[in-house]
């Protein structure tokens, strides 16, 4: 048994390297382009930072930005938010790239877009 156990040890450590490996030669175009990866993992950070800060709000009733979007006046946030949606799409799509360079963007959109969709709607039913 303690024979198995050490196979174990021995094949998690193995696979551990194949995945660092492989790992490295996915972001190798990354490493190359120091400031793309940069970029990237602060978008990362602070996707990490914001989602962090929501699933805290239910041990904190009520926190400043919670009062900002569900107040009276957030229709008229999220109907900022709505039209800048609305603009910064409107001027991807303008740009004229190949699916396969806007499609990450275009993605991104589509969710805020569906999000801040949802926001304005419960803003101006709630009243």
């Amino acid at each position: 048994m303690a024979r198995l156990q050490h196979m174990g040890v021995v094949f998690a450590f193995l696979l551990t390297g194949v995945v660092l490996v492989s790992l490295y030669a996915g972001f190798q175009s990354a490493i190359g382009q120091p400031i793309a990866l940069l970029i990237g993992v602060l978008m990362g950070a602070g996707m990490i930072l914001v989602l962090m800060r929501i699933a805290l709000v239910p041990e904190r009733r009520y926190t400043g930005w919670v009062r900002t979007v569900t107040n009276r006046n957030a229709r008229y946030l999220f109907g900022f938010l709505l039209v800048a949606w609305v603009a910064a799409m409107g001027f991807l799509a303008s740009l004229n790239l190949p699916a396969n360079t806007v499609g990450g963007p275009a993605l991104i959109g589509l969710f805020a877009g569906f999000f801040i969709f949802m926001g304005f709607i419960w803003a101006v039913i709630s009243e």
